[in-house]
C-alpha cells in the first residue's frame, strides 16, 4: 500500500450527511450515495440545469466530489461533499472544515464502492497499527476523494486522505 503525506492548506467543504453505525458502514454509505443520487443529481445530469438553489449549489461546488467520515457520538457523520466555492448556503446543505493540516493519501484504482473499501480496510488494518500514531493529530474525520470519470470502471482512481501530525513539507 503506498502512501504519500502532503500538507494540504484549510479546506471548508459543502454538502450534506448522514449519520452511520461503524459496522453498517460499507453497506450504509454506497446505500446514502444511491438515495442522492436518485433525489438529486439524475435528473440534474440529465439536463445540467438547475432548478433548486441545491441543484445549483451541487454544480458550483462539485459536490460529490468528496466525502467525508467524521466520527460522532454514535458512530461517524457521512458527508456527500463538493469543494465550497462561497456564497449563500442553501437550506438542506451544510459547511465542514479542515484547519490546515498534514495528510497521508492514499490511492486506489478500480470500480467502487469495492476499491475504496479495500483501501479503507487496509489502512485502518495494516497502515494505522504501523504509522497511524500520528492519526488525528489535525481532527478525526477522514476525507474521501474521488476523480472524474465512471466509477464502475476497472481504471477508476480514488483516494482516501488520513490527518496525521508532523508532515509540514517534508516526506515521513
Amino acid at each position: 500500500m503506498d502512501v504519500k503525506y502532503e500538507t494540504k492548506p484549510a479546506m471548508t467543504f459543502i454538502g450534506y450527511h448522514t449519520e452511520i453505525r461503524p459496522e453498517e458502514g460499507y453497506q450504509k454509505c454506497p446505500e446514502f450515495w444511491d438515495e442522492e443520487y436518485a433525489a438529486k443529481y439524475a435528473r440534474l445530469w440529465q439536463t445540467m440545469k438547475p432548478e433548486t438553489e441545491v441543484e445549483k449549489a451541487i454544480l458550483e461546488n462539485g459536490i460529490g466530489m468528496f466525502a467525508i467520515c467524521a466520527e460522532s457520538k454514535n458512530g461517524f457523520e457521512y458527508w456527500i461533499a463538493g469543494m465550497y466555492q462561497g456564497g449563500d448556503v442553501p437550506e438542506g446543505l451544510e459547511l465542514y472544515s479542515f484547519p490546515a493540516s498534514d495528510w497521508a493519501v492514499f490511492t486506489a484504482k478500480g470500480p467502487i464502492p469495492g476499491s475504496l473499501q479495500t483501501l479503507n480496510t487496509a489502512v485502518w488494518e495494516e497502515w494505522f497499527p504501523n504509522d497511524g500514531q500520528r492519526y488525528g493529530a489535525n481532527g478525526t474525520a477522514t476525507l474521501e476523494v474521488y476523480s472524474a470519470g465512471n466509477p464502475q470502471s476497472p481504471d477508476y482512481e480514488c483516494g482516501m486522505w488520513v490527518p496525521v501530525q508532523g508532515v509540514r513539507g517534508r516526506v515521513l
